[in-house]
C-alpha cells in the first residue's frame, strides 16, 4: 500500500496519540498514556492492516502532542510566515473563538465588515469590522491552517486546531468575494468540537414513537436512512447517536464503517475514513474502496453528487444498512433532490427504510429544542409521498 500510515487529527486529539515518525519498515506513535495497552493494542491492529510496519511506542506530554498535530494540522512551521502570537489579529480570533464555544456555534462567518456566528441553524452578528481589520483576520486564519496567505483570488480550504480546556478542531474555507470597495474574501469556520460524545437517541429530542420507529429500522439488514435538514440543524449528531444505537445493539457483531470530512465524532467501535477531497478522492471513491472492507453499516457523511447517489442506492441494495446526509429543507424535498441526483426511482423506493427531517429551535437561555419528523415503513404516513 502506497503512502504514510497516520492518525486523523480528531483520534489523535481524543486518544492523545500522534504519529512522531512512519517510515517503510517502523512506526513510531507518541502516546500521553503510555499505560494504555487496548490502545496500543487498537492502533497495532491499524499498521499491520496499513502494511508490514513495526510499530513503537513513545510517552509524550500533552504538550508535545498539541505540538505535533500541530505540525501535522495547524500553524505553519514556517516562522517568516508567522504572525505575532501577541498580535491584535490573533487575540481577535482567540476571542471570537472562545465567544463562539461557549455559545455553542457551529460557524463562524468572517465578511469584508462583519463577523457572524451560526446557532441552532441561524446566523447572528457578533462585531463589525473595517476592512484593514477584516484582512489581518483572515490572514491570521490562513497562517494557522497553513494555507497560502498571498492567494485571494481562488478558493482554499485548511484545517487547525483549538484549544480553550476542549480541543476544537477548526475547518477553514475561504473563498472570494466581491463588494463596494473592490475584491474580498468570505471565511468561514465550522467548529467541532472532538471530546463532544453523542447523545442516544431517546436525549436528542425525538418523541417516543420516533424512538421507537427508528430502533425498529436500526435493526433491518439492509436499507437506506436519510438524514436531511439545513446546515447546522445537527444532521451529524442524529447519525452518530444512530450508529451508537447500532451497536449497542449488536454489539461487535456488526462492522460499521463511516466516510465523513472530516469526522465530527469520535466513535468508539466504528472505523471512520476522513474523505478529503483536497486530495483527489471524494465521497464516491471511497464508497468503492470500502466495499472490500466487508461492511455491515455505512455511514455517508454527505451525498453531494450523482456518483455518491448511486454507490449508496447500490450498496442499499448489497445487503448493507446505508445511512446518509442530504441538503434539503423538507421530506418531500429528499425525494425531488435524489431524482435530480439520477437515482433509479423504482430502486430508492425499494431500499429506503426512513427518512428524517429535522431542525434546531432556539428557545429562552440558548437551550436548544430538536423537532423533527420521521417517515418509516413501520409508520407508513408519508412514505408513499416520500418514495
Amino acid at each position: 500500500m502506497s503512502g504514510k500510515f497516520d492518525l486523523s487529527v480528531t483520534f489523535s486529539l481524543y486518544n492523545g496519540a500522534v504519529v512522531l515518525e512512519s517510515g517503510e519498515n517502523l512506526v513510531r506513535i507518541g502516546l500521553t498514556d503510555i499505560d494504555n495497552e487496548e490502545l496500543k493494542k487498537k492502533l497495532e491492529k491499524s499498521v499491520r492492516q496499513f502494511g508490514n510496519q513495526r510499530c513503537d511506542f513513545v510517552a509524550i506530554d500533552d504538550e508535545k502532542l498539541r505540538h505535533e498535530i500541530s505540525l501535522r494540522y495547524g500553524e505553519s512551521p514556517r516562522e517568516n510566515e508567522r504572525m505575532n502570537e501577541g498580535s491584535e489579529a490573533a487575540m481577535l480570533l482567540d476571542t471570537l473563538l472562545c465567544e463562539a464555544s461557549r455559545r455553542g456555534a457551529t460557524d463562524i462567518h468572517i465578511e469584508e465588515n462583519r463577523v457572524r456566528f451560526r446557532i441552532c441553524g441561524m446566523l447572528e452578528s457578533v462585531t463589525e469590522l473595517s476592512s484593514e481589520k477584516s484582512r489581518e483576520l483572515i490572514r491570521r486564519i490562513k497562517v494557522l491552517a497553513n494555507l497560502n496567505v498571498l492567494e485571494s483570488r481562488r478558493g482554499q480550504d485548511g484545517q487547525f486546531v483549538f484549544s480553550d480546556g476542549n480541543q476544537v478542531f477548526v475547518r477553514v474555507s475561504c473563498i472570494p468575494s466581491f463588494s463596494g470597495a473592490g475584491a474580498a474574501e468570505s471565511v468561514v469556520l465550522r467548529l467541532l468540537n472532538v471530546a463532544r460524545l453523542p447523545l442516544s437517541i431517546g436525549e436528542l429530542g425525538f418523541s417516543d414513537e420516533q424512538c421507537r420507529n427508528l430502533r425498529a429500522v436500526l435493526v433491518k439488514e439492509q436499507g437506506l436512512v436519510l438524514i436531511c435538514g439545513a446546515t447546522g440543524s445537527g444532521k451529524s449528531t442524529t447519525a452518530a447517536s444512530l450508529l451508537m444505537e447500532v451497536g449497542k445493539i449488536f454489539g461487535s457483531k456488526k462492522k460499521i464503517i463511516t466516510i465523513e470530512d472530516p469526522p465530527e465524532y469520535v466513535l468508539d467501535g466504528v472505523t471512520q475514513i476522513h474523505v478529503d477531497e483536497n486530495c483527489g478522492m471524494n465521497f464516491g471513491e471511497a464508497l468503492r474502496f470500502i466495499f472490500r472492507q466487508d461492511p455491515d453499516v455505512i455511514f455517508v457523511g454527505e451525498i453531494r453528487d450523482c456518483e455518491t447517489a448511486r454507490t449508496v442506492l447500490q450498496a442499499s441494495l448489497t445487503g448493507h444498512l446505508v445511512f446518509a446526509t442530504v441538503h434539503t429543507s423538507g421530506i418531500r424535498e429528499t425525494a425531488i433532490r435524489m431524482k435530480e441526483l439520477g437515482v433509479d426511482f423504482s430502486e430508492f423506493s425499494s431500499v429506503l427504510q426512513a427518512v428524517i427531517f429535522q431542525r434546531l429551535v432556539c428557545e429562552s437561555g440558548n437551550k436548544v429544542r430538536l423537532e423533527a419528523e420521521v417517515v418509516t415503513r413501520m409508520n407508513q404516513v408519508g412514505m408513499e409521498e416520500c418514495a
